[in-house]
């Protein structure tokens, strides 16, 4: 049983807060990272440089990732890197890209069930022009317009600026564990501290539109 010397002295004050410190310490870095920008893929919502703060747990108990997420992903074209994309397209989703329609626009039908909505994007910067069609069995980008069911287990990624990032039209769909984690703030440069902007939305696709087909 402690003395009453240890109970009431400060070595016993600084032991609790070092402790307490060391518990936080390693809870935070269980939890979180931080994630530097690299490259303009991600342009406007992200700039190159940025350093971001990622949830590594959001995941982790019994959450899967959301369309519009921004995530850490490991690429299957090279396991060395880690690539920062959006989540477009969840698994059982049907989703098609037509670059015949201007703008490009994304079709999906959620969980691949009813007809075709279109993939509302507020954060794009400019005019979408290569790699405006999808998809191959796997994911990747085709010369005509192409439905496709995405896997279970799997999700179809892609950068803000879509004219310069390689992404899911690039090396297909995107395992679930290979995502690593969530992006939820940006902390770096200060000017731009805080969240990372709106998302994507799902929006019935207009009367007259004969060119969503329904091949799927």
């Amino acid at each position: 049983m402690p003395s009453p010397w240890w109970r009431g002295s400060w070595v016993r004050d600084t032991v609790e807060v070092l402790l307490i410190a060391v518990i936080l310490y390693v809870a935070i870095a269980f939890a979180l990272q931080t994630v530097r920008v690299d490259g303009e893929s991600m342009n406007n919502t992200l700039a190159n440089q940025d350093l971001l703060l990622a949830s590594k747990i959001s995941y982790d108990f019994g959450g899967n990732p959301q369309r519009g997420d921004i995530v850490i992903l490991i690429p299957p074209s090279d396991p060395s890197q880690d690539f920062i994309k959006r989540v477009i397209g969840l698994p059982g989703d049907v989703i098609e890209i037509d670059g015949d329609h201007t703008p490009t626009e994304i079709l999906i039908k959620p969980g691949g069930k009813g007809p075709f909505q279109v993939l509302k994007e507020p954060y794009l910067p400019e005019p979408w022009t290569t790699l405006k069609y999808c998809c191959t069995s796997t994911g990747m980008a085709t010369s005509t317009p192409q439905p496709v069911t995405i896997p279970a287990g799997d999700y179809f990624v892609m950068g803000d600026n879509r004219n310069y990032s390689s992404d899911s039209r690039v090396f297909g769909f995107v395992p679930r564990k290979t995502i690593l984690a969530k992006a939820i703030l940006r902390i770096w440069p200060v000017s731009n501290f805080g969240g990372l902007g709106a998302g994507s939305t799902l929006e019935p696709v207009k009367i007259g539109r004969a060119w969503c087909r329904e091949r799927v």
